[in-house]
Formats: structure tokens, C-alpha cells, sequence
């Protein structure tokens, strides 16, 4: 290990201009083909020893068939930083730059979840876990003759699993932003409303709508559809039929519930977008999981979405009615 060390240390000038190919994001314009681009994981990232779970990133992507577009290989990258904040890939006399390729098949529209392999075997063989490594997994689109029209990077710090940046460049910036559904409960109503509007989350959590408190349970959606998702529409139900709220991710359904209550006020049919359910299957693509619809089949109606099963059931053992697509009653899809 000696000579390979000392050999690194010779290439370590060649081997940084290399990295910093690999890591830098360069300025790309924004042209409005296909994109991917990275979304900040839902659970902090495993440890640097392996402990944990494994961190999975979901990519927003729009690569359609149509299109001679493709997924790049991703690159998962160890490395860390001195007390002077110079770039090293030396470490106890030994190379600590590994590099996994990820590849990616074909064309693909939606969100696809990046599963990375466990940390502790890219450390396998050093004997010790360095402190503070900060991790990177960089994503690529190109076109058919090769030059890049998209980049997205994430970097983590493996030690305290926090989300050191996400940045995008080219095309990625395209892709729709996303955004927070927070639940509440209002006790006296046995009411569960939700909502992703930043707005309507300000006056909730201030008290301008007194009863309503977080219930702590969010999803994450997109703020928009772009082109790789459904926008959901959100209906007002007035005191007589309930005093509360419906969402579908249904054009089909959106209309149907128009048509056989006039009496509902059609809020918006952009209140967020989500993905479709498999309409036979109930099944979600990869990067996303499913949300569960439930009805409390009272006069006052009122739906709760859940992404937790469990959770759906216990309502179901209480009187609600589960709503949805295959055999698991699956309304919509959710990010990861």
C-alpha cells in the first residue's frame, strides 16, 4: 500500500483536475429539452461506518421515448476536506477516492429512485472510518451526440447525515420544484385537513383558523406537474355536506365529482401534483409511495390521505371507508 500511496501522491495534481471534472457542475444553459435532476433524500443519509439505513435519492426525470436522450452513469464519490480546506485523496498513506458507477437504463418519465451501496464497503480495507467525509452523488442527461443538457449533485456529510447542498444546472433547473403537504386536526370537528400552500400554512399554525393543529404526519409532492406529473384538484364542501375538503389526482374523477355535486366549490385543480397509481395494480414507480385516501362515511364528511398503511387500516378499523386504485385501495403517489 506504501508504493500505491506514494504513487497517488505523485498523480494527486492530475487526480484533483480529474475530480474536479467529476464533481464540478458545469454552467449549462437551460433549453427546455429532457431533464434529471436530484431531490434531497426523506431520511438522513446512513452513517460513515455503514450503521444505518443505506441512503436512497429519488431523480425527477424527463427522458421520453421520443426523444435520443439517456441517463447518464452516476458517480458516487468519497472524499473529504483538511483544516485548510484543500481537496485531499490521500488519507493514513492510503487512496481514499473510490468511485461507483451507477448505471441507468433507457428512456424514462417521472420520478426513479437512486439506490446507493452501503457505505462501510467503500471504506472496506482502510480499518478505520475517516470523520466528517463529505459524500457526493452527481446525475447526467445527454444528448445523442454526447454533450451534456443536465446535471444534478447532491452532497452529504456522511458523519452527521445532514444535506450539504443540492445544486442543478442546464435543463435540471426545469424540473418541478418539491414542496411539503402538511396535515391538521381540528378535535372538535374530527376533521383532517391538508395543504402544501405556504399561506394557508402560515394562518394555520398562527391560529387564525382556531381548532386546527399540525397532526406532525407530511408528504412530499411537487409544486407543479411540469410534464411528469398530474396536478391534483381540491374541492370545498360546504357546512351542509361537511364543512371540509377533497383532493383527487383524477381528471376523471375531478369531473365526476363536479358533475354530481354542483353544491362543491372547485377550489383549484393545481393545488399540487403527485404521480398516478396503476389503475389496475395500485402500484407507484420506484422514486415515489403510495398515499391512501380514506372517507369517515358520516354526513359531516371528511377524507384523511396517509402514506403510512398501518395507519389506513387503523382508520379502516374505525369506521372509514379506504379509497383507491388495486387491491391496497392506493389513491395517488407521493415522492419518496
Amino acid at each position: 500500500m506504501g508504493k500505491i500511496a506514494r504513487h497517488l501522491r505523485a498523480c494527486l495534481p492530475a487526480l484533483r483536475r480529474g475530480l474536479a471534472g467529476v464533481l464540478a457542475l458545469a454552467a449549462l444553459p437551460a433549453t427546455g429539452a429532457p431533464y434529471i435532476a436530484l431531490v434531497a433524500a426523506d431520511q438522513p443519509p446512513a452513517t460513515c461506518s455503514g450503521a444505518g439505513p443505506t441512503p436512497v435519492f429519488t431523480a425527477l426525470v424527463d427522458l421520453p421515448p421520443t426523444t435520443r436522450y439517456r441517463f447518464s452513469t452516476a458517480f458516487v464519490v468519497p472524499y473529504f476536506f483538511d483544516d485548510e480546506g484543500e481537496f485531499n485523496l490521500i488519507w493514513n498513506q492510503d487512496a481514499t477516492l473510490l468511485v461507483s458507477p451507477y448505471a441507468h437504463p433507457g428512456p424514462a418519465q417521472g420520478a426513479v429512485a437512486l439506490p446507493l451501496p452501503p457505505l462501510a464497503s467503500w471504506y472496506a480495507g482502510f480499518g478505520e472510518v475517516p470523520e466528517h467525509t463529505e459524500l457526493a452523488l452527481r446525475v447526467a442527461a445527454y444528448d445523442e451526440e454526447g454533450r451534456t443538457v443536465a446535471t444534478s449533485r447532491v452532497t452529504w456529510d456522511c458523519t452527521s447525515g445532514t444535506v450539504l447542498s443540492l445544486e442543478h444546472r442546464g435543463n435540471a433547473i426545469l424540473a418541478p420544484s418539491p414542496v411539503s403537504v402538511v396535515e391538521y386536526y381540528n378535535a372538535s370537528l374530527a376533521h383532517y385537513f391538508m395543504t402544501a400552500g405556504p399561506a394557508e400554512i402560515a394562518d394555520l399554525d398562527r391560529g387564525r383558523h382556531p381548532g386546527w393543529a399540525r397532526t406532525g404526519l407530511q408528504m412530499r409532492v411537487l409544486a407543479d406537474a411540469g410534464t411528469i406529473a398530474g396536478s391534483v384538484c381540491r374541492f370545498y364542501l360546504p357546512p351542509a355536506s361537511g364543512d371540509s375538503h377533497f383532493y383527487s389526482a383524477s381528471d376523471g374523477e375531478c369531473r365526476e365529482v363536479a358533475a354530481r355535486f354542483p353544491q362543491f366549490a372547485l377550489e383549484t385543480t393545481t393545488a399540487f401534483a403527485v404521480f398516478p397509481a396503476d389503475a389496475v395494480a395500485g402500484s407507484c414507480a420506484s422514486g415515489t409511495r403510495p398515499v391512501y385516501r380514506a372517507w369517515n362515511a358520516r354526513t359531516d364528511s371528511n377524507h384523511r390521505y396517509v402514506t403510512d398503511r398501518a395507519l389506513r387500516d387503523t382508520l379502516v378499523a374505525q369506521g372509514y371507508v379506504a379509497e383507491g386504485h388495486g387491491p391496497d385501495a392506493v389513491a395517488f403517489c407521493a415522492l419518496r
